[in-house]
């Protein structure tokens, strides 16, 4: 509850400052302001006169607003416009196009402190996602349809310990970018197929791969088969445990059972759960020394299943990145870059419905935050970064269709036809709505699994890492 309660807080402050840009730059242009809601649109539910304006909530709880009729007139979505407000002269072009970007622009400035604290302070990622090599390779994988297909990425020649370096001719520098690149990929072959030119490094040879994505998962978006490089280091020994017996110690690194490299966690477990009437011979890192250790793993009973263990909690390492505030800013607005992309692009799968409104934005922003605040604020440059970009959108009611039409006007020499100008305010206005309705419904579906799918952390039993996994996040 308190992460919900941090993840509205964020979002709603946010807004805040997206509005409190307009209003700040209204006053210092001399525009006459009459009310700023603070939270939600329509008409005032909620209010308090201090110095000239009327600070309120609304009814509609979706954003905020600042009501300058001097910029546009917006009564009907607004409130009653004041009659003495109403009957001022249009502001002059600078000051529209000023108010309109002070808005978005609050957004990035917010946006640059908050990637200012994040470099400071510094984020820690786990390792396996900080890197692009590859450590699994599904032979098999399930469409959205049901079909049971060969693994792209294994049809194609990846190998495990392949390290991605391009994926389309765009460089990848972590496991984050092999995702984002995947799923907004939209290139295809001259027959229709999906497919993505996977640029790898193996054994200091560089290798191009043609590799055909598949559509898998409810959401029916482009994955490959594989899943990043974890390694085996042991953080905890259970007493009398198989590995206790065996003589593995905390820090050990498994490198190898039987002979075989390993490259996940799942792949020690998956090899127990086949070999376990007699010893399997492991590899192990520990310090500068390379030892083997003899092993037979022990049958119990975990959760109502009958599994062979070992009886060791892996140590999940994690490396602290200090990535310079522009970087940050820059990686986020290349992210919203690559969505808006994929999502006009025919030939992507990204369509509206994976785009996540405000329900969306605050059930991710409240798993995040469960994490930390500086994971946090880093999802809040993302959302920041996007409600500027989103509202510079060239269309009626957002502030790039404001200097737009200011544009327009300034160009014409006299204002565009008022019944043409109410008319498409308020078509646009319906359909942002119609939209927010839509992606919101996707985002309560999306939200409801993810929460139906998943044993809440709180009442979940403590258990060895080698025990059955649950649920793991999408892999391309």
């Amino acid at each position: 509850m308190s992460q919900l309660f941090l993840a509205l807080l964020f979002v709603t402050f946010s807004i805040f400052i997206h509005e409190l840009g307009h209003f700040l730059v209204a006053r210092w242009r001399g525009l006459a302001v009459p009310r700023f809601s603070i939270f939600g649109i329509g008409k005032p539910i909620v209010s308090r006169m201090w110095r000239g304006v009327e600070y309120c909530i609304c009814w509609l709880p979706i954003g905020a607003y600042v009501m300058i009729p001097q910029l546009s007139d917006l009564g009907d979505f607004e409130g009653e416009v004041p009659e003495e407000a109403a009957k001022l002269p249009p502001a002059d072009y600078t000051s529209k196009v000023l108010v309109a970007v002070a808005g978005p622009a609050s957004n990035i400035i917010l946006a640059l402190l908050l990637a200012c604290v994040v470099w400071f302070v510094g984020i820690r990622v786990p390792l396996e996602f900080n890197r692009t090599e590859i450590g699994e390779v599904a032979k098999e994988i399930e469409t959205s349809e049901g079909k049971t297909v060969p693994g792209p990425a294994a049809a194609a020649g990846l190998q495990l310990g392949d390290v991605i370096k391009e994926i389309d001719g765009t460089p990848v520098a972590n496991y984050q970018d092999v995702v984002t690149a995947i799923l907004l990929g939209s290139q295809t072959t001259p027959d229709g197929r999906r497919v993505a030119n996977i640029t790898v490094e193996r054994d200091g040879v560089t290798l191009t791969r043609q590799v055909f994505p598949q559509l898998t998962g409810t959401e029916s978006l482009r994955a490959i088969g594989i899943g990043p490089r974890s390694d085996l280091v042991v953080d905890k020994v259970n007493p009398d445990s198989a590995a206790a017996k065996a003589g593995l110690l905390p820090g050990d690194r498994i490198m190898a059972v039987d002979g075989t490299l390993l490259s996940r966690r799942e792949e020690l477990r998956q090899h127990f759960q086949k070999k376990n009437s007699t010893p399997s011979i492991l590899s192990i890192k520990r310090g500068d020394q390379t030892l083997t250790a003899s092993l037979l793993p022990a049958l119990e009973t975990l959760e109502g299943q009958t599994v062979y263990l070992i009886g060791v909690t892996w140590r999940f390492e994690t490396v602290l990145i200090h990535k310079n505030p522009f970087a940050q800013i820059g990686d986020a607005i290349g992210q919203v870059y690559q969505t808006l992309a994929s999502l006009l692009n025919r030939r992507s799968d990204i369509g509206v419905r994976h785009m996540s409104g405000i329900v969306g934005i605050v059930d991710n922003l409240q798993q995040v935050a469960s994490a930390g605040l500086i994971p946090a604020f880093a999802f809040l440059i993302a959302i920041n970064v996007s409600l500027a970009m989103a509202n510079m959108l060239p269309i009626p009611v957002l502030d790039g269709g404001h200097v737009l039409i200011a544009t327009l006007t300034k160009l014409r020499g006299r204002p565009l036809n008022p019944v043409w100008m109410q008319n498409a305010v308020a078509a646009c206005f319906f359909m942002l709505i119609g939209l927010i309705v839509y992606v919101s419904y996707h985002d309560i579906r999306r939200a409801i699994q993810n929460h139906t799918s998943d044993t809440p952390a709180a009442s979940a039993p403590a258990k060895p890492a080698d025990a059955p996994p649950k649920p793991e996040p999408a892999k391309p």
